[in-house]
């Protein structure tokens, strides 16, 4: 920092940083106590030493840190001085650092120093010791350099010790993922022992002639087809199991690739014929590579299999193998199914994934990485790629010989064939129902898995009339053309699942009285009791028992003809009261059952209602309380007494009165259904409380009501911390603003330093010469030459200063304006709150992402919000307004506008208000609206002040759009 004293009357006489200046002194005198000054305003650490360490002048910063006076170390080794009391070793390095910067090298490191609360508390400081060399070359002075790095080193401690804790719990997640994968393979070698003692007496049966009927062969079948898939998906397991244990080895063999893909491709033949595919194998007449065989079989069955799986009836699946290099083969396979969507490319090849489509839900999520695992054990890539005309290719390049060094057993032609397995195919329709048969209950059963579709008809039919369906369309088709008396239904299904088939039969008159059973595979409480609540009559859960699901249908198929016999006969009048007596003796105990559970939910509900945390109240149409619980009179401090006949809209805070009493009667009009808000309300000892309400209308009942439904639930600590941490932004973002500032002045100050000082001297000089009685004009040339080059000098390093900070590193992204600008927002509510500012935000909807450096220009427009804060704090509270105005146009790209209703910027300082160390302002620094400037250049936009924007000042910049 330069400290220019003009020479005035005023200041002929008086003291700045304890320097008295004196009317009587020579020029010299004042030039060398000017020196003092400059020396003394210096920031935080600076010197002068001979080339021996001795101490000469020390600026007033660093002896008020150390709590020293001048005297105390001038004339003295600078490593005994206090700074250096912190240790031996310090002042050892500081003699070492004197004695090699005496040599001529700048010597620069880190340092623990006394120099804070004169001398009582230690700082870090970058310190640094520059040789000063006369005109001969020689080491003249040292000049010794420090700034207090104190919070960057505690900074970098404690990202350290974050370091520490993240490589802890790296390692504990390997730690936690190596007993899962542990898991996984000790179950999965469990379940091969009963899977085994599944498959074998199911397969004896089957080969062994017996009395079996087709449907009991039809059941071993279904036993053992899903037990084979099971025992497939325990091998995936315990294969995947081994190759995170490093532990699966590759049994390499020479085979012709040709034949055994045509062995493989022989077991998809009856499927493809079956469903009319065209399937096509494409490859030489041989080709002779290393691979470890069984697991080749895998690769091309699971890539078959998944073609088979996502092509309809009618389509093409191509199978190529070729030679692409000398040294490398490529196996393809392609479908023209609904191909695999861009987002989802790495995401299949990843454990346990599955593609969502309208084509199949089910399966393991394996069978990709097995593909990809076992293709990298050979060395090898797999990759998936759109196919053209729709569908997918995938292709799997592997190397066409084994490793060097490695064993490869030699197959001929007619090695072992390849291992049989069947591909996944799309469910076929269901066998076609029984005749009707009347007097039986009709039941729709819509299952999309083909053998659990062929088990449910295969237990109900016998008592009922079935019909099937595999998915939500079907059976809505099913149940316009007839409807059931009972609908057993699945959740996951393609095109419309269980789900939405219950939704749209609830919202038909017609058939929302259609009991329905959900059977799922999912075990979810929450889900459970939802669907009981509000869709469904039952729930029943996969693997379940065939005696309890005819016992539950045989239970509601009683209750809904009960209920409908009831219903006729109430209907008609008729006066048969024996026969209805009866019935309704036969279902008395089912009635006390229920009244027994209606008063145990009631207990339950008042148990709730007494106990909660969250205060709920019910009130009339005017909004005054009738009931409250314990919780809400504990919040607003009234007793039960009390509460009652409080209005709602009185005791809310003032200035949202108006709303709640336009809430309150838009719900009881039947305007709005319900609300949800924050809002504070008054409580009896005059504080507030700050609450998330929600209120819902609850229509009348026999002529009692309607009411209001109120849930309130204290967020007055999560405010106050909301606040606070608001607070601490705040703080954050202006000492940010005053390091940055600190630190270009210390660049200034240590770059342009030495060609200022040079061009004092040669202007006095140029004066001397200027005051004889005969000017040496050839001397005063020489010096101002001299002069005019240390002012290019000093200009070269204000321009490197100034380019390098308007051309620093810009970290592109694609940001979206939206969040950062509510970000943003949310964190300067306090500061709009505080100083009564009314914040209009106008945002064009569906915005792109912008590609820019999301902190820079985060910075902008907290300098531009900042700015408009401050410039309206002399406005009347009503009428500060601040508007927001984000738009995309053609040419400019994202355009921000900023307008705040203050007293504007004075046309005579508006060409200076971008300058840097120009402020309107009496504290401000000058460097906001330069730096925002340099910012928004830097992404090739302009910032400017418009002219002629009414009342306050209006900015806008853009930052165009870049691909």
């Amino acid at each position: 920092m330069l400290i220019v004293v003009p020479l005035t009357p005023q200041n002929l006489n008086t003291s700045i940083k304890g320097v008295q200046l004196l009317p009587h002194d020579t020029g010299e005198v004042r030039r060398q106590k000017f020196a003092r000054i400059i020396l003394d305003a210096m920031y935080q650490f600076l010197g002068l030493l001979d080339v021996n360490g001795t101490v000469l002048e020390i600026n007033r910063s660093a002896l008020e840190g150390a709590g020293i006076a001048l005297e105390d170390v001038v004339g003295k080794p600078f490593w005994e001085a206090r700074w250096w009391a912190v240790s031996d070793e310090a002042r050892a390095q500081v003699r070492s650092m004197v004695e090699h910067a005496a040599q001529g090298h700048f010597i620069r490191r880190d340092m623990e120093v006394f120099g804070d609360l004169h001398g009582e508390k230690s700082i870090f400081v970058d310190f640094s010791l520059t040789p000063i060399r006369d005109d001969q070359g020689q080491v003249a002075f040292l000049l010794p350099e420090g700034r207090n790095i104190s919070e960057k080193v505690a900074i970098q401690a404690e990202l350290t010790r974050k370091n520490g804790e993240l490589q802890q719990a790296l390692e504990r997640l390997r730690e936690i993922d190596g007993f899962k994968t542990k898991f996984f393979a000790n179950v999965s070698h469990e379940l091969r022992t009963p899977l085994t003692l599944i498959l074998g007496p199911v397969e004896q049966l089957l080969k062994e002639p017996s009395q079996l009927g087709e449907r009991e062969r039809a059941r071993l079948v279904t036993v053992q087809r899903n037990a084979r898939s099971l025992l497939q998906q325990v091998n995936d397991l315990l294969d995947l199991a081994r190759i995170d244990a490093d532990k699966m080895p590759l049994a390499y063999a020479h085979v012709n690739l040709t034949s055994l893909l045509q062995e493989i491709a022989a077991a998809f033949a009856a499927s493809a014929e079956e469903r009319s595919i065209v399937f096509q194998i494409d490859s030489p007449s041989e080709l002779l590579v290393d691979v470890d065989r069984a697991k080749f079989v895998r690769i091309v069955a699971n890539l078959l299999s998944n073609a088979f799986k996502f092509t309809h009836t009618g389509g093409r699946i191509r199978c190529s193998l070729h030679r692409v290099s000398n040294d490398r083969f490529l196996l393809s396979v392609q479908d023209n199914g609904p191909g695999v969507p861009t987002e989802l490319k790495e995401l299949i090849f990843a454990r346990f994934a599955q593609a969502s489509t309208d084509i199949s839900s089910y399966g393991s999520g394996l069978g990709l990485n097995i593909v990809k695992e076992f293709v990298e054990l050979h060395l090898g890539t797999v990759v998936v790629l759109d196919a053209a005309g729709g569908g997918a290719i995938f292709q799997v390049e592997m190397p066409l010989r084994a490793p060097q060094g490695t064993f490869v057993r030699e197959m001929g032609d007619h090695a072992a064939p390849a291992l049989h397995q069947e591909p996944d195919s799309l469910p076929g329709l269901p066998p076609p129902s029984l005749a009707h048969r009347a007097g039986l209950a009709h039941i729709l059963v819509v299952e999309d898995n083909q053998d659990l579709l062929h088990f449910l008809h295969d237990v109900l039919v016998d008592n009922y009339n079935v019909t099937l369906a595999v998915n939500g369309a079907a059976a809505m088709a099913a149940v316009l053309q007839h409807p059931p008396d009972l609908i057993i239904t699945d959740l996951m299904m393609p095109q419309v699942d269980g789900m939405q088939l219950i939704r749209e039969l609830r919202g038909m008159a017609q058939f929302h009285h259609i009991p329905a059973i959900v059977l799922t595979a999912r075990s979810d409480d929450s889900l459970r009791s939802n669907l009981l609540e509000e869709f469904v009559q039952d729930y029943l859960t996969k693997p379940f028992s065939p005696q309890e699901l005819r016992a539950r249908v045989h239970n509601l198929i009683t209750v809904k003809r009960s209920v409908e016999l009831l219903q006729g006969e109430l209907a008609s009048q008729a006066s048969d009261v024996g026969e209805l007596t009866a019935a309704l003796v036969t279902h008395r105990k089912f009635l006390q059952d229920s009244l027994h559970a209606l008063q145990l939910s009631e207990r339950r509900w008042l148990g709730l209602y007494e106990n909660t945390a969250v205060g709920i109240a019910m009130a009339d149409g005017e909004g005054r309380i009738l009931i409250a619980n314990p919780a809400l009179q504990k919040m607003l401090g009234y007793d039960e007494q009390e509460i009652r006949g409080l209005s709602l809209i009185e005791i809310t805070e003032a200035s949202e009165r108006s709303m709640t009493e336009h809430n309150v009667h838009g719900l009881m009009d039947g305007i709005m259904p319900s609300y949800q808000l924050e809002k504070r309300y008054e409580m009896r000892n005059g504080g507030y409380l700050w609450a998330n309400v929600s209120a819902s209308r609850i229509p009348a009942v026999d002529g009692d009501g309607p009411w209001l439904a109120v849930i309130v639930q204290d967020i007055s600590s999560r405010k106050q911390a909301e606040s606070e941490l608001a607070a601490t932004q705040t703080e954050l973002v202006r000492v940010s603003r005053f390091t940055a500032m600190g630190e270009l002045a210390a660049s200034i100050a240590h770059e342009v330093n030495q060609p200022l000082s040079a061009i004092a001297t040669n202007s006095q000089a140029a004066l001397r010469w200027m005051s004889r009685d005969t000017p040496d004009l050839n001397e005063v040339a020489a010096a101002l030459n001299r002069v005019y080059r240390d002012a290019n000098l000093a200009g070269d390093v204000i321009a490197r200063i100034r380019n390098f900070l308007s051309r620093g590193g810009i970290k592109h992204e694609r940001i979206a304006v939206q969040h950062i600008l509510y970000d943003l927002l949310r964190m300067l509510h306090n500061l709009f709150q505080e100083s009564g500012v009314q914040v209009t935000v106008l945002v064009s909807p569906a915005l792109p992402n912008l590609n820019a450096d999301k902190v820079q220009l985060q910075q902008v427009l907290l300098n531009l919000l900042i700015n408009a804060v401050e410039a309206m704090r002399e406005q009347a509270p009503g009428q500060r307004l601040l508007s927001i105005t984000v738009t995309e146009q053609a040419t400019q790209g994202m355009v921000f506008t900023v307008c705040d209703s203050g007293t504007g910027i004075a046309p005579e300082m508006q060409p200076k208000i971008f300058d840097a160390l120009f402020s309107t302002k009496n504290d401000g620094l000058g460097m906001g609206l330069a730096i925002s400037r340099s910012i928004v250049e830097n992404h090739g936009g302009w910032l400017r002040l418009e002219p002629e924007s009414g009342t306050g000042a209006c900015f806008r910049f853009n930052i165009p759009l870049m691909p």
